[in-house]
């Protein structure tokens, strides 16, 4: 054998025993979160130790909703009763952005949560998955023109032109925006929010369909 073909050899080993380190990392990685399957109570364990891990005495958690492709989690001020930020757990083998790992864990939701929460989204600065839960300095140079009761007007003009039938029906206020139950034959069917400032309708079409719920507030 020449040198240039025992070097080529060596090069094909080496680039197969890197590639097979790879697929391994990745595969441990993959290791699904969930054991069994996924339920409330595993759930609201996670959202529970996440809570621990922000460390903030004035947040809690106001409900957990399950829903077809992932649950829903909406952590709030005690002293304000203001919805802080809300949380998603992804379910395994969904698409979810943790779901498509095999992971159950907690991420920020998408949307309106990241970018238009002024106090706790990405609008402040410095979130992310590293620093979310710990507020930041508003931008209190802009007042708020939308009420609760505008925002759900506005949230039930969209329904009748996307979602005939659909009801806008209970009122979640957060910094920034406003998110509203949508109903629908008498069952909740989703949710949207409506930003305070421009009222810009943001409809959560990232859910799937609807399971149950777990209240969490209990003051």
């Amino acid at each position: 054998m020449s040198h240039a073909t025992g070097r080529r050899t060596l090069g094909v080993i080496l680039v197969a025993v890197g590639l097979l380190g790879v697929a391994a990392s990745v595969a441990a990685l993959a290791t699904p979160f969930w054991t069994g399957a996924p339920d409330m109570d595993q759930a609201v364990g996670i959202a529970e130790s996440f809570l621990r891990r922000v460390g903030n005495k004035d947040l809690a958690i106001e409900e957990v909703m399950e829903f077809e492709y992932n649950f829903y989690v909406v952590y709030y001020e005690k002293s304000t009763g203001i919805g802080a930020f809300e949380m998603l757990i992804d379910k395994p083998g969904t698409g979810g952005m943790m779901g498509m790992m095999g992971y159950g864990d907690i991420r920020p939701e998408q949307g309106p949560n990241m970018m238009w929460n002024t106090k706790y989204g990405m609008q402040g600065m410095g979130g992310g998955m590293m620093g979310w839960g710990a507020p930041r300095p508003r931008n209190t140079s802009v007042t708020a023109s939308i009420s609760e009761n505008e925002a759900k007007q506005l949230a039930q003009q969209y329904l009748d032109g996307a979602l005939p039938g659909a009801r806008a029906e209970d009122v979640h206020p957060f910094y920034g925006y406003h998110t509203i139950h949508v109903e629908k034959d008498g069952r909740t069917y989703g949710m949207l929010s409506v930003n305070i400032y421009t009222g810009q309708v943001w409809y959560h079409n990232w859910h799937g369909a609807y399971i149950q719920t777990r209240e969490m507030h209990t003051d």
